[in-house]
């Protein structure tokens, strides 16, 4: 994932391996926070050369998801200082609806599934009649009559 971020960005010196791994992580946890369970962590190993200063990194992510490594890229994209200014308000739109369609996404997310994986149509009540779909105002009557005040 690492180096995808990096070719994304343009950047080819390691130097910049440290940040990009930081907007990477903090890209996950801001999936996490809108309610995407991603499956896998961000794990690059970086180390320094004391005598030469080079810097190395060694990248055993775990994140297989396509559309997740996408949206942390362009997290990382959007908020790195790699880009022009026009660029990352591009970026930042483009991530911004790459985690709504994530955290609406069946299957990235449990929020209206239960343990069994089917979606929750109990009411808070704790019976199991579907709850209106409607707007939570009572119907109007159809037999032209009016309610009385």
């Amino acid at each position: 994932m690492l180096k995808e971020a990096m070719l994304a960005m343009r950047v080819t010196d390691m130097e910049y391996a440290p940040d990009i791994r930081r907007l990477l992580r903090a890209g996950k946890r801001d999936l996490e926070i809108a309610g995407v369970q991603i499956q896998g962590d961000i794990d690059i190993q970086i180390t320094e050369d004391k005598e030469t200063g080079k810097i190395t990194a060694t990248d055993n992510s775990s994140i297989v998801d396509d559309l997740v490594i996408t949206a942390l890229i362009t997290y990382a994209c959007a908020r790195g200082d790699y880009a022009s200014a026009e660029e990352r308000v591009k970026l930042d739109a483009s991530y911004d609806l790459q985690r709504r369609q994530l955290a609406n996404a069946t299957g990235y997310t449990d929020f209206l599934e239960d343990e069994a994986g089917t979606a929750d149509t109990s009411t808070t009540d704790g019976t199991e009649e579907p709850m209106d779909p409607g707007d939570g105002f009572p119907e109007e009557p159809t037999d032209g009559t009016e309610d009385e005040p």
